[in-house]
Parts: structure tokens; C-alpha cells; sequence
């Protein structure tokens, strides 16, 4: 199946809205484009066999910003595609320029043979006007639109460029002669075309990026709302608060790693593709199922806000997956685009909008959503984990912060002392047992503890009197004699 048939099944069957089908990359419309471009190359006796002989592999290096009074490439190769960001006008157009360098004293006959046939088909099509207009060149980089232009050795020096116009000696072969070298350049109405639209068509799917990721923020903003409403600690007593069912909720998500591994939201590179997430996402659903936590909910609104949080899941895969639909469209047209006319823009389009358009950084919208997700629903529902002593494991209640920053409780740290430990068990930062002390309290931390963990408390508390209870009267049985 062709790609352009396959790209349209494949929008179709991710049920992609309308809006977003529109902002996609318009394959078939930009495969015209190409089909124009190579027409206007015939023309002028630029086949496709020709140009890949003509011109010299790179690695994507001639991709560059330029002032309209710079606009001369220097050290021509015998042929060069490059593709440039115009800093005059308002839309600052993407100008793509083919720069041909006519050597006549080229020793290799093959080279020399297509040269020189190549200068005789030019200098043909010269003297034609119908076909290939001589410079037109304005402040704003403009060209007449029906025409083949024909650039000048030397682009225009000074601020004054409408001076150039209609000096038709510019264009002539006589005036690019330097030794034995002619230097023409050559700017195309096609494929100014094909890179205006596809840099349009960036440029769409870059704001409706932005537009979907304000609204999952939106909605990631409206659960966390709701589950601080129904976790609210200080409801613990009355038996309504769902903290202790959103945590084991929580947990069990952070543990499914849906779109990253976990804490690794801030790695460069992008931990899930999305056959992998759609796969945990749906892991992740069957295993609140069951595990029966939904049940657990004592109001409708918790109920309501797991929906949310399960559909802002799916929401922001679909936007994955239509991100990743462009990316290998826009991959596919740049590679048909350089099998059919061999002008090499594989990595130098690519390379010269990848600062501008976000949509074309895969990961950085699930990494934003993930991280305002993580980060807010933590603060909410604080997690066991982000709590506990590293030493036994347990929580860190009484919680002693040792002047590294780690956190141990109380007991566990007598115990270290009572041992002549003197560095931090976890970082072996020096002294930092031997001079913690009642200061060293972290009372900000155990209140919170207090209140966001209170049958862990309990419990820690039974365990601590336990083990004192154990110390001072041994663990030998009662005797009766």
C-alpha cells in the first residue's frame, strides 16, 4: 500500500478529530509539489541522473540564516542545493537556491562532458525568454512567480537591491566569468513552493501542539483540584476523605512507567514509543480493576476524577501518535523529494527548522504533561516512598534531617550513634550522625507525616514501644517456680 493511502487509514483508525486531520502534513499535495519541481529541472537539463552526479555529498552543513546582503555562497562546489531562512519580510521564507559552478578547466572528461553540455543547455534557455527570466531581485527577496529566475555570480552589496533590477548583463554568461569558471544561480518557483508549504504546515501542527497541551494541563490542573477535595486529611475521622485509595491508586500508575520509566521524565531521550505506552496504559487500567481501588471510593467525585485522569491518559497518547504520524510523514516526503530530484534536503530541511517548530521534538509534550502530573498529584497525595527511612524502611517518623539533607527516624539514628556510626549511611557525608541532635528535628515533615500518614504513624509508634518494651525486659519467657 502506498504511503499516502497508508497515512489516510492511519489517521482514520487512531480516530483522529477533524481539526487535527487538517493541521496534518499534506502528503499528497507537497508529492505534486515534487512532481513540479523535477518538471522545472528537466527544463533546464537538471535530470535527476545529472544533479546526483553533479552534485558533491555533505553532511547537511549548508543550512544557514542569512542577510539579503550576504546572500552570495562562496567556495562553490560544482553543483549546491542549499536551503536558507530569509531574515528580511514578514514570513521570513525559507529560500532554497542551486548553485552551479561551470568549470572549464575541469580535468575529468566525464565531469567536463556534462559541464559543458550542461552550460550549452543553459545558455539555449538564456536567450529564451518564454522559459528562464534573467534577475529579479527586490529588498524583500520577491521573484516573478511564472518564471525560472537565473541568479548572478555576486548577490547585491549594499541596502539600495531594487538597483539591480532589470540589468540584464548581471545574468549574462560573460558577466559570471572568473578565470574559467562560470557560476550560475538558479532559484526554482517549485520548490520555493514545496518548503514554503511544508514550513506552513509545521508551523500549524506546532500551534495545535501547543493549543491540546494547554488543555491537558487544563484538565491535569482540574483532577488535581477534585483530589485534593475528596483526599482532604482533615476528613479522616468522619470516614469521607478517598486519601488512602488515591495513594494505592497513584502508586499502582507511577508503578506501570506508562510513558517513562520511573523519575526519569527529565531524560533526553524519549523512553516509550507508542505501541509500548498504549500497552501500560492499558496494563495500567486492568490492574485498577483488579485490584478493586475504584471501589474503595466513597463519593461519586473520586469516581469522576479517575475517568478524567484515565481519558487525559489516552488523550495525550493520541497526541503522541499523531505527532508521530508527521514525523514519519514529513521523513517519507524529504526522502521522495530526494529520490526524485537528488538536491539532498534529507537533513538540511530538518536541520534548519528543528529550532523553531516543537512539534518536531517527539517527547517534549508528554515530558511537560508527565512532570505537571507527577509533580502536582504528589503534593496532594504524598506518596509513602518520598517518606520513609531509608534504614529501616519504614516511615521516618520521628524524621531527624542530618545537615547532607537525608532523612532518617529517630530510632534508626540512636541506633547508628549507639554504634559509633558517625557519616551519613546513605551519602557518607562526614560527621553528619555524630552532630545531629533534638535541632535536627524536622518538624515541618513529621506533621505532615501526622497528617497525611496517620495509620503509618500509628503503627510506627506500636513498633517503636514494642522494641523498647523488648530492650528493657528481655526476651526471655516468664519462669514460675
Amino acid at each position: 500500500m502506498k504511503f499516502a493511502k497508508l497515512l489516510e487509514q492511519k489517521l482514520v483508525e487512531e480516530n483522529i478529530p477533524e481539526e487535527w486531520m487538517e493541521a496534518a502534513i499534506q502528503y499528497k499535495a507537497l508529492k505534486k509539489c515534487i512532481n513540479k519541481v523535477v518538471e522545472e529541472l528537466e527544463q533546464m537539463g537538471l535530470e535527476q541522473n545529472t544533479l546526483k552526479f553533479l552534485i558533491e555529498k555533505n553532511d547537511g552543513q549548508n543550512v544557514v540564516e542569512i542577510d539579503r546582503a550576504d546572500y552570495t555562497p562562496t567556495n562553490p562546489v560544482i553543483a549546491n542545493y542549499t536551503l536558507t531562512r530569509a531574515r528580511w519580510g514578514k514570513n521570513k521564507q525559507i529560500v532554497p537556491v542551486l548553485e552551479i559552478a561551470i568549470d572549464l578547466d575541469e580535468q575529468d572528461e566525464a565531469r567536463k562532458s556534462v559541464a559543458l553540455s550542461l552550460k550549452q543547455k543553459i545558455d539555449e534557455l538564456a536567450q529564451n525568454n518564454s522559459i528562464v527570466e534573467k534577475v529579479t531581485s527586490s529588498r524583500h527577496g520577491s521573484h516573478d512567480e511564472n518564471r525560472l529566475v537565473l541568479s548572478p555570480k555576486y548577490g547585491p552589496q549594499d541596502s539600495n537591491i531594487e538597483e539591480i533590477e532589470g540589468i540584464d548583463e548581471h545574468m549574462s554568461k560573460n558577466a559570471n566569468m572568473t578565470g574559467h569558471k562560470e557560476i550560475i544561480r538558479i532559484i526554482l518557483k517549485s520548490d520555493a513552493e514545496f518548503f514554503q508549504m511544508l514550513d506552513e504546515e509545521l508551523e500549524r501542527l506546532g500551534q495545535l501542539r501547543d493549543k491540546e497541551e494547554s488543555k491537558l494541563l487544563e484538565n491535569v490542573e482540574h483532577i488535581r483540584d477534585e483530589i485534593q477535595t475528596t483526599s482532604d486529611p482533615t476528613k479522616m475521622v468522619a470516614k469521607k476523605s478517598d486519601l488512602y485509595a488515591w495513594r494505592e491508586l497513584l502508586k499502582i500508575y507511577l508503578d506501570s512507567e506508562v510513558f517513562f520509566k520511573y523519575n526519569e521524565t527529565s531524560s533526553t531521550a524519549f523512553a516509550r514509543n507508542e505501541e509500548q505506552i498504549k500497552q501500560n496504559l492499558d496494563q495500567f487500567v486492568s490492574r485498577i480493576k483488579g485490584s478493586g481501588v475504584v471501589d474503595k471510593f466513597r463519593g461519586k467525585r473520586s469516581v469522576a476524577a479517575f475517568q478524567e485522569f484515565v481519558r487525559v491518559n489516552y488523550d495525550l497518547l493520541r497526541v503522541l501518535k499523531f505527532q508521530a504520524i508527521n514525523s514519519t510523514a514529513l521523513r517519507k516526503i524529504l526522502k521522495k523529494f530526494d529520490k526524485q530530484t537528488s538536491l539532498g534536503v534529507k537533513y538540511k530541511f530538518p536541520q534548519l527548522v528543528s529550532n523553531e517548530k516543537v512539534f518536531l521534538s517527539g517527547s517534549s509534550i508528554a515530558k511537560s504533561i508527565c512532570y505537571v502530573m507527577q509533580s502536582s498529584l504528589s503534593q496532594v497525595v504524598p506518596l509513602l516512598d518520598d517518606y520513609s527511612c531509608p534504614i529501616c524502611t519504614s516511615i521516618a517518623f520521628k524524621p531527624i534531617k542530618l545537615e547532607c539533607g537525608h532523612r532518617f527516624c529517630v530510632r534508626c539514628l540512636v541506633k547508628l550513634k549507639h554504634q559509633d556510626k558517625t557519616d551519613c549511611p546513605f551519602c557518607r557525608h562526614p560527621g553528619a550522625v555524630t552532630k545531629a541532635d533534638s535541632l535536627n528535628l524536622d518538624v515541618k515533615a513529621m506533621k505532615l507525616m501526622q497528617l497525611y500518614f496517620p495509620k503509618e504513624v500509628k503503627e510506627k509508634m506500636k513498633e517503636r514501644d514494642k522494641e523498647k518494651y523488648n530492650e528493657l525486659v528481655g526476651n526471655g519467657k516468664c519462669v514460675i517456680t
